[in-house]
């Protein structure tokens, strides 16, 4: 008998080879990639990690702006479409085949993490944000990208059973920063991305982001 989890990345696997196709085509990488360097910043030697890379749609852009850029996703197929998809743009991009609830990073180590739809899939949130939080530098940042306004529920890629369990799986942008804030982020911001092309599901996209504190230690 399958795992729990063996359920959810048979799934995945199984959206790779056409995943792209059936999601991206209508999405301006341009306009993306401008607001991805709008947020995260000038300084192009920031680590910019991609959470649930997928087939590596804003690691990809990232590499391109010119920051350093990684990517993780637990889904075998999906990072190896997500590689064949770097090196046909000839990018140096790292990609990890990994469980976002135990990052293979140290502590502290990276500038900013970006995730594109996939909030939703967060099983436990408190657990999982922190874990985020762990590896971001004092002063990082996260920039999670969401649909805005949908105008019916998402479709179901799981069992009954398992979608029991998804405490985020019809959140709105107010609940997914509301998530970041348990989990330990500050200054969290909800920004309505009406320059990107929504979906017939949603209006628009959305951004919510945080950051993680810094703390001054004094004498």
């Amino acid at each position: 008998m399958e795992t729990f989890d063996e359920v959810i990345k048979a799934v995945w696997n199984q959206h790779a080879t056409h995943y792209d196709e059936k999601h991206n085509p209508l999405e301006d990488q341009a306009v993306w990639k401008t607001i991805l360097v709008e947020q995260i910043g000038a300084d192009k030697n920031q680590t910019v990690l991609d959470m649930g890379t997928g087939t590596g749609f804003l690691a990809q852009l990232a590499a391109e702006a010119g920051y350093r850029s990684m990517g993780i996703d637990f889904a075998e197929k999906m990072v190896a479409q997500a590689r064949k998809n770097a090196q046909a743009k000839n990018l140096d991009i790292e990609y990890l085949v990994g469980d976002w609830n135990q990052l293979p990073f140290d502590n502290n180590s990276i500038d900013v993490i970006v995730n594109r739809l996939i909030m939703w899939a967060v099983f436990l949130p408190e657990k999982t944000l922190k874990e985020w939080h762990r590896v971001l530098k004092p002063g990082g940042r996260i920039l999670c990208f969401c649909p805005e306004n949908t105008k019916e529920k998402l479709p179901r890629h799981y069992d009954v059973e398992i979608e029991k369990k998804l405490p985020l799986r019809d959140a709105s942008p107010r609940q997914f920063g509301e998530a970041l804030t348990a989990s330990g982020y500050q200054r969290i911001e909800i920004m309505a991305l009406p320059q990107l092309n929504g979906d017939k599901l949603f209006d628009c996209w959305a951004l919510i982001k945080g950051e993680k504190e810094i703390i001054v230690v004094t004498n």
